[in-house]
């Protein structure tokens, strides 16, 4: 009977609804005495009948006042208004040569609407107080009609019929919502799914697009800051982005994995292969060589990734791919990261990374991309990132298996995710992870 309503809900509507269906019900019985009264008075030429039909009208405007406003003094004023006008009624209908006894139709109508006044209040308890209220005065007024004109006095069985089914609704009603009252409904509980599903993905469309802009901001930057130490500002800025955005934690674990000079301050990656800066070889990085990017195309694939301490090499795939496409990759973070995944794993890894410079060297538009290598509870994550003129995944025609297959399906039975934040006009950046171990 809760309609998919609250708890906390239920009681006070349900109990208004049921309060008026009563009044409707009373509203008819007295609309009724009316017509019958108007009917005697006009066809049986029995003037005195129009008083009836006054007073079943002023019990009209007494119910009318209780039905608008339910208060305490309303709902006494209406049982004490329509008392007296039954007694009067009553007095009416039972004159010499009238009906025999008080139990017939034409009286039951006042008493019913008695009954039927509801008042002031929510809940089954109070609604069959008032109701029990109401019927008293109705037989009271009815004894003591027919005992001021004369005549035999009996309860009306119509009145008792509609108190007995009052009091079953509502009794059942009291006892349904009891019963559990703690317990929402399913339309209210699915409403609040929906509600929260609409307003969580509200704010992951917005920290995707805030993500995004952030990532491609810092990338503008750091291209536009030139080769050397970048500055304190941009630096700090930064390292108060990632910390807002993926977590102080993170950005502190990654910001340890720097060594040598590059630990605590952040640098223009030094080349992967062939010397870097000062004679030091580079690690897992490629130079700006006049833009953003840097060529991988002067040495074979095998030699440009880093080797394994099993002998095996990391990202070959990858390194070969992009080098095939002739698209100049900047690499930051260490490839060294990939040694804590089992070969198998780290292959997958490698292939995805493939595909995504593939995807990029196809239809970015673009010739340059970005990896960025991380790891950090428990997994490792390679972003590759473009400036070229992004997409929308919906709109990939279903027979394009690039990014469903050889990228999300491949990284999805290693157990790693895809997370992929593309905007037409800006870029794009699809972001790998696989959890450490593996076959």
């Amino acid at each position: 009977m809760s309609l998919g309503l609250p708890g906390h809900l239920a009681r006070d509507s349900l109990s208004r609804a049921l309060a008026f269906a009563g009044h409707c019900a009373a509203f008819a019985c007295l609309a009724i005495t009316i017509v019958v009264s108007v009917l005697v008075a006009t066809v049986g030429e029995r003037p005195n009948a129009w008083t009836g039909a006054a007073l079943a009208a002023v019990m009209v405007l007494a119910l009318g006042a209780v039905a608008l406003y339910p208060t305490v003094t309303l709902t006494v004023l209406a049982l004490v208004v329509g008392t007296g006008a039954t007694i009067a009624f009553t007095m009416l209908v039972m004159e010499p040569g009238g009906f025999e006894s008080t139990n017939n139709a034409v009286l039951a109508l006042p008493r019913i609407a008695l009954l039927l006044v509801g008042g002031a209040g929510s809940g089954s308890l109070i609604a069959i107080v008032w109701a029990t209220l109401g019927y008293a005065l109705g037989e009271a007024a009815a004894f003591l009609g027919v005992a001021l004109v004369g005549g035999s006095y009996e309860p009306s069985t119509a009145a008792a019929a509609a108190f007995g089914i009052l009091l079953v609704v509502r009794i059942f009603d009291g006892v349904s919502r009891r019963s559990d009252p703690r317990q929402e409904t399913g339309l209210h509980r699915a409403s609040q799914q929906t509600r929260e599903l609409a307003i969580r993905h509200d704010y992951e469309l917005r920290a995707t697009a805030r993500l995004h802009d952030t990532a491609l901001s810092h990338l503008v930057a750091i291209a536009a800051a030139g080769s050397g130490t970048v500055d304190e500002r941009l630096r700090a800025g930064i390292r108060q982005d990632l910390g807002l955005i993926v977590g102080r934690d993170w950005a502190i674990d990654h910001s340890g994995q720097a060594t040598g000079s590059d630990r605590g301050s952040l640098r223009r990656p030094a080349p992967l292969h062939g010397p870097a800066p000062n004679g030091a070889a580079g690690r897992g990085r490629f130079a700006r060589r006049g833009g953003v990017g840097a060529a991988i195309r002067s040495r074979p694939a095998p030699e440009a990734a880093e080797s394994r301490a099993d002998g095996t090499a990391t990202l070959v795939q990858a390194f070969a791919a992009a080098e095939n496409a002739g698209l100049d990759v900047r690499v930051t973070g260490d490839p060294e990261i990939l040694h804590v995944l089992g070969p198998g794993r780290a292959e997958a890894l490698d292939a995805a990374v493939a595909q995504c410079l593939i995807n990029v060297a196809r239809h970015a538009g673009v010739d340059e991309a970005e990896l960025a290598l991380g790891l950090g509870g428990g997994e490792v994550t390679i972003a590759v990132m473009d400036s070229g003129v992004g997409f929308d995944e919906s709109e990939v025609p279903d027979d394009r298996i690039g990014l469903r297959t050889s990228i999300r399906a491949r990284i999805e039975q290693q157990e790693g995710t895809v997370r992929l934040w593309s905007t037409k006009g800006i870029g794009t950046t699809i972001v790998l992870t696989v959890p450490e171990g593996g076959a």
